[in-house]
């Protein structure tokens, strides 16, 4: 005969302890429970192997100790450093953490928040950018509106067509101050490789780079602003561009919307026997791992990634305890210089 599961009773007998305040400790409520007895259930349950059971627990409180992470493509480091920071503090409260891959498709984003809501999931962190197209605004924000009159709770890291708390990188200022900067190396003819059209993010970090042209005094080239997609590919196909530009009017310097861009712009003017940083500068966003990996080090805006997954997480918990958070609370970014740039040799 197989053993019987211990449960929350005999939680509550070795903790010398109600049932009802097993069951606050061990629900994260809000109710004020003293933290020598908070300990005491938590050892009486991890002695007796105590598991509770999660859909039951679900069904009975319409909460499910579930928080959903949205990422715009699970293969960018990004969103994988952000989901890493994220997942280190709801699972140190008690949270399981479900990684939602979007993929930048509107369809599957609103598809993955359908299946959430069945899931009478706890949480929801929009790990990426808004996407700017119509229709979908409106779909996206009734049912994260659904969602909320549930009692879920929304946060996003990233400029957002939704009108809740938001934790973001100054992406604008980021941009700027790397164009600056490549300016003050003695560039003036800098291209920008754009993300996705219809993501927000993107074009605040192009609208960054032209701000700063504007301060300086140039003038904004349409010809030095090439289409990407965030993706290596995309930097590739950018740089034979630039490198098949008659001589007149190619750039000294090449600023890459995201570092997956820069990358593929490297290996784009790599591949064509060309050299970074003696024939062009290159600089990217994000300031990924990798960017220390890459031959030549890439020079790149530093976003703090995994602090910003920690704060949406942080933000995320103290709503669901009905705590207030900030509307938008802006992390600072800064330029980390390598070997990728250099002053314009003329």
């Amino acid at each position: 005969m197989a053993e019987q599961a211990p449960s929350i009773i005999d939680v509550a007998q070795h903790a010398g302890v109600s049932v009802a305040t097993v069951s606050r400790v061990l629900s994260h409520s809000s109710y004020p429970v003293s933290e020598v007895t908070r300990q005491k259930v938590l050892k009486a349950a991890a002695a007796l192997n105590y598991t509770p059971n999660s859909l039951a627990r679900s069904l009975r409180i319409q909460r499910s100790s579930l928080v959903a992470v949205l990422v715009g493509d699970n293969t960018d480091p990004y969103f994988a450093e952000i989901a890493r920071g994220v997942e280190e503090v709801a699972n140190e409260h008690g949270y399981l953490t479900i990684i939602c891959n979007a993929g930048r498709d509107p369809r599957k984003e609103l598809y993955y928040l359908r299946s959430l809501q069945d899931y009478r999931i706890d949480g929801v962190i929009f790990a990426g950018s808004g996407l700017n197209i119509p229709g979908h605004i409106e779909q996206l924000q009734q049912i994260v509106q659904q969602m909320q009159k549930r009692g879920a709770k929304i946060i996003t890291l990233s400029q957002h067509t939704l009108p809740v708390p938001s934790i973001q990188a100054d992406n604008f200022d980021g941009a700027r101050k790397m164009t600056a900067r490549l300016i003050e190396l003695g560039h003036q003819r800098i291209a920008f490789v754009s993300g996705p059209s219809d993501l927000l993010v993107a074009n605040v970090r192009l609208q960054g780079y032209m701000a700063a042209l504007v301060e300086a005094g140039y003038s904004i080239d349409p010809m030095l602003i090439l289409p990407g997609d965030f993706t290596h590919q995309g930097g590739e196909q950018a740089a034979n561009q630039i490198i098949h530009m008659p001589p007149e009017q190619q750039p000294t310097a090449i600023f890459a919307a995201n570092d997956e861009t820069a990358l593929g712009v490297l290996q784009g003017i790599a591949g064509q026997g060309r050299h970074v940083p003696a024939d062009f500068s290159v600089c990217g966003f994000g300031d990924l791992p990798l960017a220390q990996l890459m031959v030549p080090t890439l020079t790149s805006v530093h976003i703090p990634m995994r602090e910003l997954g920690q704060m949406g997480a942080r933000h995320l918990l103290k709503l669901l305890h009905d705590e207030q958070v900030p509307l938008l609370e802006t992390l600072s970014t800064t330029i980390i210089e390598r070997a990728s740039t250099a002053p314009l040799h003329k």
